[in-house]
């Protein structure tokens, strides 16, 4: 796809309206559980605050802190298709080229999978940030394997409180993204995906995602019921945290 081509479908994708509708509860738990963590956490946010959003991608979640100084953070090697012309820092995580204690607030969401030394990554994250700053994380426990071969590792809860606590990094709020049974809904459509042709044609993606909708709904609304059954969601997709500089 042409990156202007993909500049428009991302403008589409990231209509308020259009993302209240395909990251419904009910039809990708994964992404509302993503999309509402981080409005909830930029919501916190005082304005005028410096955020850094390291491993932004797309800037997805820029519109979110346009009360705040944002800054976006990419080493620019992801997806093959992703659009890449509006990061701010282009440079590696562990070495990001700006003064100690820079930022109030930092925002890595699904990238410490992708790091092959994130602790490098943390000591980088305690450099950047004020004191008392936030650090905002998403990761994954229970995903497949993604943008390979840059896809190292999945974070216990247990080794994100250590990796914080190694970096003067308090792990001060740990949420699971649903347990089991949300894990099961969403292994199951990763397998259906499989299944569908021409995947590539984005035309043809979104047609069959619309036209699978109801059944995705109806999935959706059964697995939400059925995961109020696990109480300890040990087997979660993935993990949203916030971390206090000390």
């Amino acid at each position: 796809m042409k990156p202007t081509q993909r500049a428009k479908l991302l403008t589409i994708i990231n209509n308020p309206r259009v993302q209240s509708l395909i990251y419904s509860r009910f039809i990708d738990y994964h992404q509302w559980s993503l999309v509402s963590f981080v409005k909830e956490q930029a919501g916190k946010i005082k304005p005028g605050d410096s955020v850094l959003d390291a491993g932004a991608g797309e800037l997805r979640y820029k519109r979110y802190f346009d009360h705040c100084k944002y800054t976006s953070n990419d080493f620019c090697v992801g997806d093959d298709e992703w659009y890449f012309s509006a990061i701010d820092i282009k440079s590696t995580i562990y070495d990001i080229p700006v003064e100690k204690e820079s930022f109030d607030h930092i925002l890595c969401t699904q990238v410490l999978e992708h790091l092959e030394f994130p602790e490098l990554a943390f000591k980088e994250f305690d450099r950047i940030l004020k004191p008392g700053g936030t650090l905002i994380v998403t990761v994954p426990l229970g995903q497949g394997e993604h943008q390979t071969p840059h896809d190292y590792y999945r974070y216990t809860k247990y080794a994100l409180r250590s990796l914080g606590a190694r970096n003067h990094l308090a792990l001060v709020d740990i949420r699971p993204q649903g347990g089991i049974f949300i894990n099961i809904q969403f292994i199951t459509w990763q397998a259906i995906d499989m299944f569908i042709p021409f995947k590539k044609h984005v035309a043809v993606r979104y047609t069959t995602y619309i036209l699978l909708m109801p059944v995705k709904l109806a999935s959706g609304l059964i697995f939400s019921f059925l995961d109020i059954f696990d109480r300890e969601k040990a087997y979660t997709n993935n993990y949203n945290c916030v971390y206090k500089k000390i």
